[in-house]
């Protein structure tokens, strides 16, 4: 990865020279100024390929992207992924309002507070930090979080019998 970062940076500065030296009537300093930009604009997109690419070799999903597991089965979850910090909180909401999942952490994601799975083959499935039966914890790596543990349940074909289902949540968001 970092060999594909210093051949884009290189190609970039190859590219300010090129700039540089085939002036038209423009003053140096405004071909410098314009190479100078058109090298930023290569190096951020060098720096996000590099990036996209570090996640994917990771196995994280891209940008804007989720992957579900629950009770080793991977979930199919259409919408949108949406990330925000309020209140000191960090909240990730996965797919649509009926049938998303909701994650919320703290910022740092030194400790989760809730996740909504919602209903899973008829068993609607959640953990809530200080409800006994499940645990949850996460980890952040750049934009990509991992919140896996235990979610518990209730059946409801059969309310009185309890469920307890094992979850990974892995989402980066945009």
């Amino acid at each position: 990865m970092k060999r594909a970062f210093v051949v884009a940076l290189g190609g970039a500065a190859i590219v300010v020279g090129g700039l540089a030296g085939c002036s038209s009537d423009k003053s140096t300093s405004e071909n410098v100024s314009s190479a100078t930009d058109t090298a930023k604009s290569a190096a951020s997109s060098a720096t996000s390929a590099v990036t996209s690419a570090t996640d994917a070799v990771k196995g994280n999903p891209p940008p804007g992207a989720a992957k579900v597991t629950i009770d080793g089965a991977e979930q199919s979850i259409n919408g949108t992924v949406v990330c925000t910090a309020a209140g000191g909180n960090y909240n990730i909401a996965i797919g649509e309002a009926a049938t998303g999942i909701a994650v919320v952490m703290s910022e740092d994601a030194s400790a989760v507070h809730s996740v909504g799975l919602g209903n899973v083959n008829g068993v609607v499935l959640g953990f809530q930090e200080g409800v006994p039966g499940g645990e949850a914890s996460a980890s952040k790596d750049g934009n990509t979080y991992t919140v896996k543990g235990t979610a518990t349940g209730v059946d409801m074909a059969n309310p009185m019998a309890p469920a307890t289902k094992p979850f990974e949540v892995v989402v980066t968001c945009p």
